[in-house]
């Protein structure tokens, strides 16, 4: 019998907001990531596989790359975006498992990207199936937690993935050669990337990346589908990021995007997890929204752009130290990127980022309240009175 899970009351915003100075800065990962994203869109773009309306747009114009100058740029980088995403997340999955284990990870991760991608690429242009497909593939990730062992590894980078080519609309312009190559190169590059690391770490002695030991089996896992908290949180998910993500898809209404980004990010395993989770978010897009909004103000658009990438390899190292400082980096990147797909200024993509996370915000905090505090809370009085209901309920 497993006693309530129930939210701390000596929790603060001044005790959400402070870093976790035991956590190290993973400079190291964020390399590997990078060099890895770097040469999956590097070779994506020489192996051609380009959205088509682009594709033949620039062999009409071959000398319009020199003339745009910038803007091109930003095209390049939207082409060749599903290997590198790839390649990005397939890395920082293959970086934290042991060290025998880091190379099949990496195929496994790739193979589970190129599911995500053919099934990203089957459902984009219908706003009904990305929702649905969505709130299922979110819906998965508390259970898959709890689960833990490959599901808990899996579940997740499959829903990052769909997210990224089917709610942003990577796969869109691709066709079904083209998801094999993205594929193929995302993991191809995270592979080689491992490789080049392991002969330096051979001939020199010196280890790039220092990856966990492996884990003593725990206990059996529990029923996947059993009830409890998880499956509150896997409906409330699915639910939330279902229905916001079908909203986006068929409006194009980006105040459902971030929305939607907030109920993804803040809900977590516990009400403490989620309180300090919501309000380190809220002060990181605050936090970034103002260093980019202010940057705009004095830099030329490719500056602003630049050192918005640069932000994010940051933000990967602070990762597990300090998730606001991740969390503006990636403020910073996307509202740099929306400013140069769109005829707004900087500082309105800024602003409306800013607020939007408040509105997600207050209704995710709401609904987690309604959805798995209350029933705790109620669950917790019972088991004071000493009604002892079953586990699942």
């Amino acid at each position: 019998m497993s006693a309530p899970v129930l939210p701390s009351k000596g929790r603060t915003i001044r005790g959400a907001l402070r870093p976790n100075k035991q956590a190290p800065l993973l400079w190291r990962p964020a390399i590997a990531a990078l060099a890895a994203s770097v040469l999956a869109g590097w070779l994506t773009w020489l192996a051609g596989y380009r959205p088509p309306e682009a594709a033949r747009f620039i062999d009409a114009h071959f000398d319009l790359g020199s003339r745009i100058g910038f803007d091109y740029q930003m095209l390049v980088i939207a082409e060749v975006m599903p290997a590198a995403v790839i390649a990005l997340f397939v890395m920082l999955g293959a970086v934290f498992v042991p060290r025998k284990q880091s190379l099949p990870a990496a195929l496994l991760g790739g193979t589970a990207m190129l599911g995500a991608l053919f099934l990203a690429w089957g459902v984009v242009r219908s706003p009904w199936a990305v929702g649905s497909v969505m709130g299922v593939l979110f819906a998965l990730g508390p259970l898959s937690r709890r689960h833990g062992g490959l599901a808990a590894g899996l579940a997740p980078l499959v829903a990052v993935g769909f997210f990224f080519f089917a709610v942003v609309g990577e796969a869109k312009y691709l066709d079904p050669e083209g998801v094999l190559v993205q594929a193929g190169i995302g993991a191809g590059a995270v592979v080689a990337v491992l490789i080049v690391l392991w002969l330096i770490r051979i001939t020199t002695g010196f280890a790039l990346l220092h990856q966990p030991p492996a884990r003593p089996k725990g206990p059996p896992p529990p029923p996947f589908l059993s009830g409890g908290i998880a499956m509150r949180q896997a409906l409330l998910l699915g639910v939330l990021l279902g229905t916001t993500a079908g909203l986006w898809a068929a409006t194009k209404n980006h105040n459902y995007f971030w929305v939607m980004m907030t109920f993804w990010a803040i809900t977590q395993a516990t009400p403490d997890a989620t309180f300090d989770k919501g309000i380190k978010r809220a002060a990181g897009v605050m936090g970034g929204c103002l260093l980019i909004g202010a940057l705009a103000t004095v830099a030329t658009p490719d500056v602003v752009v630049t050192v918005a990438f640069v932000a994010v390899f940051v933000g990967i190292a602070w990762w597990m130290r300090n998730y606001i400082v991740y969390i503006a980096a990636i403020s910073m990147m996307t509202v740099a990127l929306h400013r140069e797909i769109s005829d707004y200024s900087f500082g309105h993509w800024a602003l409306l980022r800013v607020l939007d996370t408040l509105v997600g915000l207050v209704i995710g905090f709401g609904a987690y309240w309604l959805v798995i505090t209350l029933p705790e809370l109620r669950r917790a009085r019972r088991h004071a009175a000493g009604v002892h209901p079953a586990d699942g309920a």
